[in-house]
């Protein structure tokens, strides 16, 4: 074995020209969420996602197949030696698509830095011009790709807030509906009104009768049969009948006052939703603008 390796190495064996580069991925300070902006210049954890989300992108098969024909990997990836070349030994002299795949994932490897966010990228080819035109490639695919994931991600937001805004909206709409025929249905606008107006008359007629009480004990006292008390005595039993009356109306209030209040509060919640949904939508539009102004200055 060592002399086979001698053998290989020292007189079979192609040179390997390795290209380094390195991106910091990082998560910037922003109000709406982004993906483009992750290769900036800081650390986080959302910059230790991007990094990983880059490491994905370039064992992708969308990022290989995006390189295959303009880089002409399988003609410079058979430049090797017959053994470590794309075709060769190493590879079973296998040569189709996925055999390519797999040895541009072996001639690309990808290391993530978490403390600091860096990705470290190598790549290796039997020339050192490929070699570097294929990393700096695959940098402006990664930049690209992260632009694109930014634009749908911002996009989604746009939509997201909208539609939430739309459906605060719709159950507005439903809680002011409902509202409008329980007020049609009851007669009353608000029962709080109508229950006060009751409370006073009820505190009106009680002293009402208690005035009328005096005056028949002070009248049957000083007169006895006189026929001013038997008129007071009927005057106190309507009065008592018209407080029985306002008494019995309580209850009523009390369910009708329910409902009406349940239907205040969902209303005032949607107000206070559909206030938060028109803030969000201003925010997603603004991030909108944003990228877009970002994208035309880059």
């Amino acid at each position: 074995p060592n002399l086979l390796s001698i053998l290989y190495f020292g007189l079979i064996a192609s040179p390997v020209y390795t290209s380094t580069a390195s991106l910091m991925v990082v998560n910037p300070k922003q109000s709406g969420p982004s993906l483009s902006s992750l290769l900036a210049g800081a650390s986080g954890d959302s910059s230790e996602q991007g990094g990983y989300i880059l490491q994905s992108y370039f064992d992708s098969w969308e990022a290989f197949q995006g390189l295959a024909a303009p880089m002409k990997l399988a003609d410079r990836f058979r430049e090797g030696d017959f053994v470590s070349r794309y075709g060769g030994l190493t590879s079973l002299f296998r040569s189709n698509d996925v055999s390519l795949w797999r040895y541009f994932q072996r001639s690309v490897k990808i290391e993530i830095e978490q403390k600091s966010g860096i990705v470290s990228l190598e790549v290796d080819a039997y020339d050192p011009g490929f070699a570097t035109a294929l990393a700096q490639r695959l940098l402006a695919d990664a930049v690209h790709h992260m632009d694109r994931m930014n634009d749908r991600q911002v996009q989604d937001y746009v939509a997201s807030a909208i539609n939430r805004k739309h459906a605060v909206e719709k159950a507005l709409d439903a809680d002011l509906a409902e509202l409008a025929r329980y007020r049609g249905a009851t007669g009353t606008y608000d029962p709080k009104d109508l229950y006060l107006s009751n409370l006073s008359l009820m505190n009106s007629l009680a002293m009402r009768e208690t005035e009328l009480k005096a005056q028949r004990e002070s009248v049957a006292g000083a007169t006895p049969n006189n026929p001013m008390a038997d008129n007071l005595g009927s005057a106190i039993g309507a009065v008592r009948r018209d407080m029985s009356s306002a008494r019995q109306a309580f209850p009523a209030l009390a369910k009708n006052s329910a409902r009406y209040e349940n239907l205040i509060v969902s209303r005032d919640n949607h107000i206070a939703q559909l206030n938060q949904a028109n803030m969000a939508v201003q925010e997603a539009q603004a991030a909108l603008y944003r990228a877009q102004a970002e994208k035309c200055l880059a």
